[in-house]
Protein backbone atom coordinates (compact mmCIF):
# COMPACT_ATOMS: atom_id res chain seq x y z
CA UNK A 1 0.00 0.00 0.00
CA UNK A 2 1.33 3.55 -0.77
CA UNK A 3 2.14 6.03 2.00
CA UNK A 4 0.87 9.13 2.10
CA UNK A 5 4.01 10.73 1.14
CA UNK A 6 3.87 8.79 -2.23
CA UNK A 7 0.32 10.12 -3.29
CA UNK A 8 1.47 13.90 -2.99
CA UNK A 9 4.48 13.25 -4.79
CA UNK A 10 2.19 11.22 -7.40
CA UNK A 11 0.00 14.44 -6.72
CA UNK A 12 2.47 17.81 -7.47
CA UNK A 13 3.92 15.47 -9.95
CA UNK A 14 1.35 15.29 -12.48
CA UNK A 15 0.19 19.31 -11.41
CA UNK A 16 4.06 20.10 -11.98
CA UNK A 17 3.94 18.52 -15.73
CA UNK A 18 0.22 20.09 -16.48
CA UNK A 19 1.89 23.38 -15.65
CA UNK A 20 4.56 22.83 -17.54
CA UNK A 21 2.53 22.13 -20.39
CA UNK A 22 0.37 25.31 -19.81
CA UNK A 23 3.74 27.16 -20.56
CA UNK A 24 5.40 25.08 -23.07
CA UNK A 25 2.29 25.13 -25.48
CA UNK A 26 3.13 25.04 -28.87
CA UNK A 27 2.99 28.99 -30.53
CA UNK A 28 -0.35 29.47 -33.04
CA UNK A 29 0.44 30.95 -35.81
CA UNK A 30 -1.76 34.34 -36.71
CA UNK A 31 -1.10 35.48 -40.09
CA UNK A 32 1.40 36.52 -42.85
CA UNK A 33 1.90 38.84 -45.25
CA UNK A 34 4.26 38.71 -48.62
CA UNK A 35 5.72 41.02 -50.95
CA UNK A 36 4.48 39.08 -54.17
CA UNK A 37 5.98 41.63 -56.55
CA UNK A 38 9.92 41.19 -55.48
CA UNK A 39 11.14 37.87 -55.63
CA UNK A 40 14.02 36.21 -56.23
CA UNK A 41 15.73 33.03 -57.50
CA UNK A 42 16.56 30.17 -55.77
CA UNK A 43 20.30 29.33 -54.84
CA UNK A 44 21.50 33.18 -55.06
CA UNK A 45 23.28 35.28 -52.77
CA UNK A 46 20.20 36.70 -51.59
CA UNK A 47 18.78 33.33 -50.51
CA UNK A 48 22.24 32.31 -48.48
CA UNK A 49 21.78 35.54 -46.11
CA UNK A 50 18.35 35.36 -45.77
CA UNK A 51 18.72 31.73 -44.68
CA UNK A 52 22.15 32.74 -42.52
CA UNK A 53 19.77 35.36 -40.93
CA UNK A 54 16.80 32.88 -40.70
CA UNK A 55 18.59 30.36 -39.03
CA UNK A 56 20.41 33.06 -36.46
CA UNK A 57 17.04 34.34 -34.65
CA UNK A 58 16.25 31.35 -32.72
CA UNK A 59 19.50 31.48 -31.03
CA UNK A 60 19.13 35.32 -29.92
CA UNK A 61 15.77 35.09 -28.50
CA UNK A 62 17.08 31.99 -26.27
CA UNK A 63 19.23 34.64 -24.82
CA UNK A 64 16.47 36.36 -23.07
CA UNK A 65 16.06 38.80 -25.79
CA UNK A 66 12.38 39.60 -27.19
CA UNK A 67 13.34 41.79 -29.86
CA UNK A 68 16.22 41.36 -31.94
CA UNK A 69 17.14 43.23 -35.38
CA UNK A 70 20.13 42.74 -37.51
CA UNK A 71 21.79 42.61 -40.97
CA UNK A 72 22.88 40.01 -43.14
CA UNK A 73 25.06 40.97 -46.14
CA UNK A 74 27.37 43.24 -46.84
CA UNK A 75 25.30 45.84 -49.88
CA UNK A 76 22.11 45.60 -51.59
CA UNK A 77 20.80 44.15 -53.60
CA UNK A 78 21.78 40.96 -51.64
CA UNK A 79 22.00 42.67 -48.21
CA UNK A 80 18.83 41.15 -45.61
CA UNK A 81 17.52 43.13 -42.99
CA UNK A 82 15.76 40.84 -40.40
CA UNK A 83 14.13 40.97 -36.94
CA UNK A 84 11.55 39.46 -34.32
CA UNK A 85 10.04 40.64 -31.81
CA UNK A 86 8.02 38.42 -28.49
CA UNK A 87 5.43 39.31 -26.35
CA UNK A 88 6.91 41.33 -23.42
CA UNK A 89 5.16 38.78 -20.75
CA UNK A 90 6.87 35.33 -23.35
CA UNK A 91 9.15 33.48 -21.62
CA UNK A 92 12.94 32.95 -23.13
CA UNK A 93 11.96 29.08 -23.79
CA UNK A 94 8.65 29.90 -25.11
CA UNK A 95 10.45 33.05 -27.04
CA UNK A 96 13.08 31.15 -28.62
CA UNK A 97 9.78 28.27 -29.65
CA UNK A 98 8.13 30.77 -31.44
CA UNK A 99 11.15 32.48 -33.27
CA UNK A 100 12.07 29.35 -34.23
CA UNK A 101 8.49 28.23 -35.93
CA UNK A 102 7.96 31.36 -37.34
CA UNK A 103 11.36 31.79 -39.15
CA UNK A 104 11.04 28.45 -40.25
CA UNK A 105 6.74 28.83 -41.52
CA UNK A 106 7.51 32.39 -42.94
CA UNK A 107 10.00 30.31 -46.21
CA UNK A 108 7.17 28.12 -46.64
CA UNK A 109 4.66 30.58 -46.94
CA UNK A 110 6.38 33.27 -48.38
CA UNK A 111 8.92 30.50 -50.52
CA UNK A 112 10.52 32.88 -53.02
CA UNK A 113 9.73 37.03 -51.55
CA UNK A 114 12.26 39.50 -50.49
CA UNK A 115 10.21 40.90 -47.82
CA UNK A 116 7.95 38.91 -45.39
CA UNK A 117 5.42 39.14 -42.27
CA UNK A 118 4.62 36.46 -40.16
CA UNK A 119 2.51 37.03 -36.47
CA UNK A 120 2.37 34.26 -34.16
CA UNK A 121 0.17 34.84 -30.97
CA UNK A 122 3.35 35.13 -28.60
CA UNK A 123 5.83 36.57 -31.72
CA UNK A 124 6.41 37.99 -35.16
CA UNK A 125 9.19 37.53 -37.63
CA UNK A 126 9.87 39.99 -40.26
CA UNK A 127 12.98 40.56 -42.96
CA UNK A 128 13.34 42.56 -45.87
CA UNK A 129 15.44 43.20 -48.63
CA UNK A 130 15.61 47.31 -47.81
CA UNK A 131 14.26 49.63 -45.11
CA UNK A 132 11.46 48.53 -42.91
CA UNK A 133 8.77 50.87 -43.88
CA UNK A 134 8.56 49.92 -47.49
CA UNK A 135 6.04 47.01 -46.14
CA UNK A 136 3.40 48.14 -44.13
CA UNK A 137 0.69 45.11 -44.14
CA UNK A 138 -2.06 45.32 -41.40
CA UNK A 139 -3.90 41.60 -40.70
CA UNK A 140 -7.40 41.98 -38.08
CA UNK A 141 -8.53 38.93 -36.38
CA UNK A 142 -11.56 39.23 -34.16
CA UNK A 143 -13.73 36.69 -32.04
CA UNK A 144 -16.72 35.20 -33.74
CA UNK A 145 -18.62 35.97 -30.85
CA UNK A 146 -20.83 39.42 -30.45
CA UNK A 147 -21.38 41.22 -26.76
CA UNK A 148 -25.38 41.56 -26.24
CA UNK A 149 -27.25 44.25 -28.18
CA UNK A 150 -28.21 45.88 -25.31
CA UNK A 151 -24.19 46.14 -23.65
CA UNK A 152 -22.61 47.22 -26.53
CA UNK A 153 -23.05 50.73 -26.12
CA UNK A 154 -21.62 50.06 -22.49
CA UNK A 155 -18.53 47.86 -24.18
CA UNK A 156 -17.77 50.50 -26.80
CA UNK A 157 -16.97 53.16 -23.98
CA UNK A 158 -15.00 50.42 -21.86
CA UNK A 159 -12.92 49.44 -24.13
CA UNK A 160 -11.94 52.84 -25.96
CA UNK A 161 -10.99 53.34 -22.34
CA UNK A 162 -9.21 50.43 -21.59
CA UNK A 163 -7.17 50.77 -25.00
CA UNK A 164 -6.43 54.30 -24.76
CA UNK A 165 -4.83 53.82 -21.12
CA UNK A 166 -2.57 51.06 -22.41
CA UNK A 167 -1.51 52.86 -25.26
CA UNK A 168 -0.08 55.77 -22.66
CA UNK A 169 1.24 52.83 -20.73
CA UNK A 170 3.21 51.92 -23.47
CA UNK A 171 4.17 54.85 -24.01
CA UNK A 172 5.75 55.53 -21.22
CA UNK A 173 7.41 51.80 -20.44
CA UNK A 174 10.97 50.85 -21.10
CA UNK A 175 10.50 48.15 -23.38
CA UNK A 176 6.84 49.69 -25.13
CA UNK A 177 4.77 46.38 -24.26
CA UNK A 178 2.11 47.12 -21.32
CA UNK A 179 -1.20 45.62 -20.57
CA UNK A 180 -4.75 46.28 -18.80
CA UNK A 181 -7.69 45.24 -17.46
CA UNK A 182 -10.77 46.74 -16.49
CA UNK A 183 -14.27 45.46 -15.27
CA UNK A 184 -16.75 45.37 -17.76
CA UNK A 185 -19.95 44.00 -14.97
CA UNK A 186 -19.61 42.60 -11.53
CA UNK A 187 -18.90 38.61 -13.14
CA UNK A 188 -16.51 39.73 -16.20
CA UNK A 189 -13.45 41.54 -17.16
CA UNK A 190 -11.99 42.70 -20.00
CA UNK A 191 -8.40 42.18 -20.55
CA UNK A 192 -5.88 44.05 -23.13
CA UNK A 193 -2.56 43.76 -24.22
CA UNK A 194 -0.48 46.28 -26.80
CA UNK A 195 3.13 46.12 -28.19
CA UNK A 196 5.26 48.25 -30.59
CA UNK A 197 8.79 47.28 -31.50
CA UNK A 198 11.25 48.80 -29.05
CA UNK A 199 13.36 50.53 -31.36
CA UNK A 200 10.21 53.36 -32.80
CA UNK A 201 10.25 56.55 -31.21
CA UNK A 202 7.47 56.98 -28.56
CA UNK A 203 5.77 59.90 -31.50
CA UNK A 204 6.13 56.67 -34.02
CA UNK A 205 4.67 54.10 -31.91
CA UNK A 206 2.33 56.18 -30.92
CA UNK A 207 0.88 57.00 -34.59
CA UNK A 208 0.68 53.15 -34.70
CA UNK A 209 -1.09 52.45 -32.14
CA UNK A 210 -3.22 54.81 -32.53
CA UNK A 211 -3.83 53.33 -36.37
CA UNK A 212 -4.37 49.81 -34.39
CA UNK A 213 -6.69 51.17 -32.22
CA UNK A 214 -8.67 53.41 -35.09
CA UNK A 215 -8.88 50.11 -37.25
CA UNK A 216 -11.38 48.29 -34.31
CA UNK A 217 -14.43 50.05 -34.90
CA UNK A 218 -14.47 48.92 -38.45
CA UNK A 219 -12.82 45.76 -38.09
CA UNK A 220 -13.89 44.32 -34.79
CA UNK A 221 -17.29 46.37 -33.47
CA UNK A 222 -18.88 44.96 -30.76
CA UNK A 223 -16.62 41.72 -31.37
CA UNK A 224 -15.62 39.77 -27.49
CA UNK A 225 -12.38 39.65 -28.75
CA UNK A 226 -9.94 41.52 -31.82
CA UNK A 227 -6.37 41.27 -32.64
CA UNK A 228 -4.72 43.95 -34.67
CA UNK A 229 -1.16 43.46 -36.03
CA UNK A 230 1.10 46.06 -37.88
CA UNK A 231 4.79 45.44 -38.59
CA UNK A 232 5.62 47.99 -35.87
CA UNK A 233 3.09 47.13 -33.18
CA UNK A 234 -0.26 45.45 -32.12
CA UNK A 235 -2.72 44.95 -29.66
CA UNK A 236 -5.60 42.30 -28.22
CA UNK A 237 -8.26 42.54 -26.05
CA UNK A 238 -9.56 39.48 -24.65
CA UNK A 239 -12.65 38.81 -22.31
CA UNK A 240 -10.61 36.40 -20.72
CA UNK A 241 -6.53 36.61 -19.31
CA UNK A 242 -4.58 35.46 -22.42
CA UNK A 243 -1.42 37.02 -20.99
CA UNK A 244 1.10 36.68 -17.59
CA UNK A 245 0.73 38.68 -15.15
CA UNK A 246 4.52 38.33 -14.50
CA UNK A 247 6.57 41.82 -15.17
CA UNK A 248 7.79 41.57 -18.48
CA UNK A 249 11.89 40.93 -18.63
CA UNK A 250 14.29 43.94 -19.84
CA UNK A 251 14.14 44.22 -23.87
CA UNK A 252 17.41 44.14 -25.87
CA UNK A 253 17.98 44.84 -29.48
CA UNK A 254 21.41 44.93 -31.34
CA UNK A 255 22.34 46.57 -34.88
CA UNK A 256 25.26 44.95 -37.17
Amino acid sequence: MPSSNSKYFVVFSFFSFFLICLTQADPIYSSHACTDSLTYKPKTTFETNLNLLLSSLPSKASGGSHFYRTRTGDAAPDAVNGLFLCRGDTLAAACRECVSAAAGEIKRRCPDQKEAIIWYDTCMVRYSNQSFNKIVPSTDLSNTEDVAPEDKERFNEVLSGMLNSAAAKVLKSQNKFATEQVNFTTTETLYGLEQCTPDLTVSDCNTCLRSAIAAVPNCCDGKRGSTVLLPACNIRYEFYPFFSSTPPAPVSHSHP
